[in-house]
């Protein structure tokens, strides 16, 4: 079952949502770029998630993919493990069109966000 599999994702302690020394290391050190890159990430990613969920109430396959998957290329690049697993659990749900499983991963994927959206802004702060 996918949700399973979202909740034993490699690095999935409770405290481990973004890796960001691998994140700055990934991105040649430059922390003045990755925070651009943070800010326009939580600019645009609750977006995507809503774009995500309203294709999912919708059943269209199309609407929900497209926010889903650009989300999970930019967790990709922040090394945030959970939130691209759940990304590629919600892609896996969603080809299937088992559109109440992919509320639940949507759900799961929404307060994974909020708990990477507080790590971010606190990376913003510092």
């Amino acid at each position: 079952m996918v949700r399973s599999q979202v909740s034993h994702t490699e690095g999935s302690s409770s405290n481990f949502v973004w890796d960001e020394h691998k994140t700055i290391e990934r991105m040649g050190g430059q922390k003045a770029l990755i925070e651009k890159l943070v800010t326009l990430f939580l600019r645009d990613a609750p977006d995507q998630i809503q774009q995500a969920l309203n294709g999912i109430e919708q059943h269209d396959y199309d609407h929900s993919h497209i926010a889903v998957h650009s989300l999970k290329g930019t967790s990709s690049n922040f090394c945030t493990k959970r939130l691209e697993a759940m990304c590629g659990a919600l892609l896996e749900t969603l080809k299937q069109r088992d559109w109440q499983q992919a509320l639940e991963i949507h759900h799961d994927l929404c307060e994974e966000y909020l708990t990477l959206e507080g790590q971010f802004q606190d990376f913003l702060k510092h």
